[in-house]
């Protein structure tokens, strides 16, 4: 019995921690600049495209090797994604 109980709780609190940055993301808001999404989500991003103008898209990579990019245009943000490791 007490193998089921732990089962159950263990497999609650995983489902419960979706991602490294869950609660962040929910927050997260087309329009947003730069500086809240790095307020937001933290300063441990990588720059991963820069273009002349200005525009660039940045990367967050949480635990569970999800990547998050946000791109954004004219100083705000024009979309996220996430794609995920093999």
């Amino acid at each position: 019995m007490k193998k089921i109980l732990l089962a159950i709780f263990m497999a609650a609190a995983l489902a419960a921690c979706g991602t490294a940055y869950n609660n962040q993301l929910k927050q997260v808001e087309l329009g947003m600049t730069q500086q809240q999404i790095v307020a937001l989500m933290g300063d441990k991003y990588s720059v991963v495209d820069q273009k002349n103008n200005g525009d660039q898209t940045i990367e967050y990579v949480d635990k569970f090797k999800n990547h998050w990019f946000f791109t954004f245009v004219d100083g705000r943000l024009n979309k996220w994604y996430k794609e995920t490791e093999n």
